[in-house]
């Protein structure tokens, strides 16, 4: 008997028909048993006459397999393995745990500490190995990726291939222009999807995987000359089938319904109340309930301030809140409000570009990205260095390659203190009262607090929002320059903490018997 580790992918692989269209015409799906307990997982075609039904199983024991199709040498084909426990470092993939917070489903602490790199997975050989060689000398454990193609200023690279049978209508010179967003004609088969283009993306994924980094799949985006964000309802929801078919039998694996999902009704290609029927189809789909969100769009002068551009994160079929926005002081305000985690998956970009989201200083990247995780959610990096106008050279946010900024550095040292003190998840403290000038949060048990100052240098704070009558020993931290010492006073919630001015400092707090 076949034995498969829980949490990896058990497949199937059946010969079938290879004439007419096999994307549209076979119907194939398995149903998974285990004693009283039974799933239906939908199969794809592979290509050459291939078909596979994938499978992520998550409890141990004994498995029957039996395939529906409408196919009869696919039909009632009928396989039996063993899920057997997890090899060592193996967590499982990453849910929701208590309502508000994440772990992996081993029970281990999980806090996003992630990256944007879009259009990494689609480019060529040797920048995705400059890419993992970068993400190696990083902390990132999850990133944000698409699987479509980027038509917008700094991506003016047509790709090597592209995920449907075809041809583009429109090559772009090296420079960007709005109008091609507008296509009058779209040269591709959306009804034939070109499995080496999704082979290479899968295996990216697997890549991602071994490094401990989560995957979250960008499934629909507006930056787009091809005609991929104007495919129509019914090419949609075969593309959703097709991809999670593929890609839901690995643990690593996050689904976004859409970057900047406002923007594309915006720009005429998918209305606004077509996300819920794209939502239901992720959750019915999806035979492992991987986690799933949706990315809004970021207009200053529009949405300073509010939310009417937000999806409503209420629905069923949203696990977490994954937003675009620099307004970080809210995000213990949000987690309340909807019960649900909070990620910050945009929060403007380190870099050196001429667009106010992708100028800002290290100091400030980092800045946002460790109060936003002080106060209890997950934060998202990003970097945008070019060495020339309308350059052609590899930019992280877009490409991936290689790390040219500063804020990541510091982003691997806090990730490192945390892990090192325990911090499973964090407890956000100072949500109320006057705490605007910093961030705090405790691990789980509360006995260790960890406040940071960000680019203030008060010489004295009124710690007020630590417990009454308890007392804490103290290492001070110069979370820029990545130093730690021991802080001689005791803190208290009753008196002065005296501080050098200085920015970038933390305490690390630890309650004495």
């Amino acid at each position: 008997m076949k034995k498969i580790k829980k949490w990896r992918q058990y497949e199937l692989i059946l010969r079938g028909p290879s004439n007419g269209n096999p994307y549209t015409e076979v119907e194939l799906s398995a149903i998974f048993r285990q004693n009283e307990h039974q799933v239906k997982v939908r199969g794809f075609y592979s290509d050459e006459g291939v078909y596979k039904v994938r499978y992520m199983p998550s409890s141990e024991g004994r498995w029957e397999v039996k395939t529906i199709s409408n196919v009869p040498e696919l039909n009632n084909q009928t396989d039996v393995f063993e899920c057997v426990g997890p090899e060592e470092g193996n967590h499982g993939p990453v849910i929701v745990s208590g309502k508000t917070h994440f772990s992996y489903a081993d029970g281990s602490g999980y806090i996003p500490f992630g990256t944007t790199a879009y259009e990494w997975a689609l480019q060529p050989k040797e920048v995705r190995k400059q890419t993992l060689k970068s993400l190696k000398l990083t902390r990132f454990n999850k990133i944000r990726m698409s699987i479509f193609p980027k038509s917008a200023k700094f991506n003016t690279l047509e790709p090597e291939m592209y995920p449907f049978e075809g041809k583009p209508t429109v090559i772009t010179d090296g420079l960007f222009d709005y109008s091609e967003w507008y296509p009058k004609k779209i040269g591709f088969d959306f009804t034939r999807f070109n499995s080496v283009y999704f082979d290479q993306f899968e295996k990216s994924i697997q890549a991602l995987d071994q490094l401990g980094i989560e995957a979250d799949i960008i499934l629909f985006q507006p930056y787009d000359h091809w005609g991929f964000a104007r495919m129509g309802k019914e090419n949609n929801i075969r593309y959703l089938q097709y991809v999670i078919a593929r890609f839901a039998s690995y643990k690593n694996v996050w689904w976004s319904m859409a970057n900047e999902y406002d923007l594309m009704d915006k720009v005429g290609q998918i209305d606004l109340k077509s996300w819920d029927s794209i939502g239901q189809t992720i959750q019915d789909e999806d035979p492992s309930g991987h986690l799933t969100s949706v990315h809004n769009w970021y207009d200053p002068p529009v949405h300073k301030g509010n939310r009417t551009n937000w999806y409503d994160y209420s629905k069923p079929w949203i696990t977490h809140l994954g937003v675009q926005t620099d307004e970080v002081f809210f995000v213990p305000q949000w987690i309340s409000e909807y019960q649900k985690p909070v990620i910050v998956d945009e929060m403007r970009y380190e870099g050196n570009i001429d667009y106010g989201w992708g100028d800002m200083t290290g100091q400030q990247m980092f800045d946002l990205f460790a109060r936003t995780i002080l106060r209890g959610g997950g934060a998202t990096h990003g970097e945008v260095y070019i060495d020339k106008p309308d350059t052609l050279r590899p930019i992280w946010w877009a490409h991936g390659g290689k790390l040219y900024g500063e804020s990541y550095k510091r982003i691997n040292y806090l990730k490192d203190l945390m892990d090192s003190e325990g911090f499973k998840y964090v407890i956000p403290q100072a949500i109320t009262g006057p705490h605007w000038e910093l961030a705090a949060g405790a691990r789980p048990d509360k006995k260790k607090i960890l406040i940071y100052f960000g680019q203030n240098h008060s010489e004295f704070e009124w710690l007020d929002f630590l417990p009454d009558k308890k007392k804490y020993s103290a290492e001070l931290i110069d979370a820029w320059n990545m130093t730690q010492k021991h802080f001689s006073d005791v803190v208290t919630n009753d008196t002065y903490t005296h501080l050098p001015m200085k920015e970038y400092q933390m305490l690390l707090l630890t309650e004495k018997n």
